[in-house]
């Protein structure tokens, strides 16, 4: 094997420890006793079913089709903010939106913070022919999860609904995995190991 090959196989063996090492350090946070996260300079909970709810029926650019303009920004980080409450005056963070000097910034921010606990949705991975169904679902995506963690915590679904995303994904994922499905790794962890299987030859 040449040098070139070797060192190849070193970059993407690395690689995939590294990413796998990020993503067991990305599952704790939810977990830990501060697990704000932040959107430029601001601290904000964690994403909910709720929140998402409340931003959709809003017609929050986030959520709908629509141009993202200053508005649905300070909205989604007032919706996401720590002293959010319904009917409560967002004009604080209003103004702290309108004086930053990045907006494109902030709603990169916020999309991360929407896509982040959509990395490992608890949905198994299947093998062998796929169905496809056209019908409308009997119930929302967002009563079957909340039903799901509910039933098996003894929660209401809806406080579920206000519960961090993150720990519901993990915890439904977990309780599936109890009951003997299968699910792939990660994505990006996928795509690091595939790197590192093809310079392995």
């Amino acid at each position: 094997m040449s040098l070139p090959e070797q060192k190849e196989k070193a970059k993407a063996a690395s690689n995939y420890a590294k990413i796998r090492k990020e993503i067991e350090f990305e599952r704790l946070h939810p977990w830990s006793s501060a697990p704000a996260m932040r959107i430029g300079s601001f601290v904000v909970n964690p994403l909910s079913f709720r929140s998402m709810i409340d931003l959709e029926i809003a017609e929050n650019a986030f959520f709908v089709d629509g141009e993202i303009s200053e508005g649905d920004i300070a909205a989604y980080i007032w919706r996401h903010h720590p002293n959010y409450e319904c009917g409560g005056d967002p004009s604080q963070v209003i103004k702290q939106v309108a004086n930053e000097q990045n907006t494109d910034a902030l709603a990169v921010g916020i999309i991360s913070h929407l896509s982040n606990p959509f990395n490992e949705t608890p949905e198994a991975s299947s093998f062998g022919s796929t169905s496809r169904q056209t019908t409308l679902p009997p119930i929302p995506s967002i009563a079957a999860i909340c039903h799901e963690y509910g039933a098996a915590y003894g929660i209401d679904p809806q406080d579920v609904a206000d519960i961090d995303l993150r720990i519901v994904f993990q915890c439904c994922r977990a309780q599936r995995i109890s009951k003997g499905e299968k699910y792939s790794e990660p994505k990006r962890l996928r795509k690091a190991k595939s790197e590192f299987l093809i310079s392995h030859g």
